[in-house]
């Protein structure tokens, strides 16, 4: 049954009209154990009776996520504008702030090319509300063309996939640095530490869901983050003479965050826009804004 007011529909409606399988009545606490042991896994839901046995040779007959190049797969195909902020949750129907939304004490609004490598559309808005014109670019885009568009500032998205073989993005990347102000979250942060010369590697069972604490080490805080990823960058292998490390993971100490010492560039593993707790998402976006505004005087 529903219980909130904002649903128009129950879950199993909902599941069923998109064709999303579910499991339940399983041990999820001895299913999260064994994942825990021997890491992360393939797996197959079937309810077609299937003998077991044939559903585990499928299982091992996928492809592992270590080599698999997935952002060109779920990019845009063309380029688009997004004009459309943050929802605001407490009305009744929702509604969405437009691209003028909050503008009016900003003279000029800021140009921001928004690289998609799978981008979620709540980081778009949170743009928006950050007084940016937003102007979303397929992953493949040549940093030529981008830097064409005149943008303020560039923003590399989240996205699926080993950082690795997304070559064509890390040399952008490259291109980019020093030229005009970059952010960059989730698959945009490990792509910018290849850029930057480092190194990424594939974590044993990944980061994902909500609670993960962050500590920001510039402002000492710390941060109740969403997470959903399963690589991370070797902070080792950065430059130190050129990189800082701004935040880290308090369950693993991983690489949550770096920045340039000297240019224009920062990036956060973790996703601000969607964080269930206490976090610094306006911190970070309006820190991008600042960068572009540095830039242009």
């Amino acid at each position: 049954m529903s219980s909130n007011w904002r649903s128009s529909e129950t879950a199993q409606l909902y599941l069923n009209r998109h064709q999303i399988p579910v499991i339940w009545d399983i041990d999820t606490r001895a299913l999260v154990r064994h994942i825990r042991s021997v890491g992360a896994l393939r797996g197959v839901v079937a309810t077609d009776g299937t003998a077991t046995e044939q559903l585990i040779r499928e299982a091992k007959g996928l492809p592992k996520m270590a080599g698999q190049e997935l952002a060109s797969r779920v990019s845009c195909n063309k380029a688009y504008s997004w004009d459309k902020g943050s929802i605001e949750l407490a009305s009744a129907p929702w509604t969405e702030q437009s691209a003028s939304a909050g503008t009016q004490n900003e003279s000029r609004r800021f140009r921001v090319a928004a690289y998609d490598y799978g981008i979620k559309q709540n980081i778009l808005r949170m743009l928006i509300d950050h007084h940016c014109e937003v102007l979303v670019v397929p992953a493949q885009t040549s940093a030529e063309e981008v830097l064409g568009l005149g943008p303020d500032g560039v923003f590399l998205s989240n996205g699926p996939g080993d950082p690795e073989p997304v070559n064509y993005a890390v040399e952008n990347i490259r291109n980019l640095i020093g030229k005009v102000p970059v952010f960059g979250i989730c698959l945009g942060h490990q792509l910018c530490g290849l850029a930057l010369g480092g190194k990424t590697f594939k974590l044993k069972f990944g980061h994902h869901g909500s609670n993960h604490p962050v500590q920001n080490l510039l402002t000492q805080k710390i941060e109740i983050t969403a997470q959903n990823h399963g690589f991370c960058v070797d902070p080792e292998s950065l430059p130190s003479s050129d990189v800082e490390i701004t935040h880290i993971n308090l369950n693993d100490h991983t690489n949550e965050g770096m920045r340039h010492k000297s240019l224009p560039l920062f990036s956060v593993q973790y996703h601000p826009e969607a964080s269930p707790g206490p976090h610094d998402s306006h911190y970070l976006f309006t820190q991008f804004t600042d960068m572009m505004k540095e830039v242009r005087r």
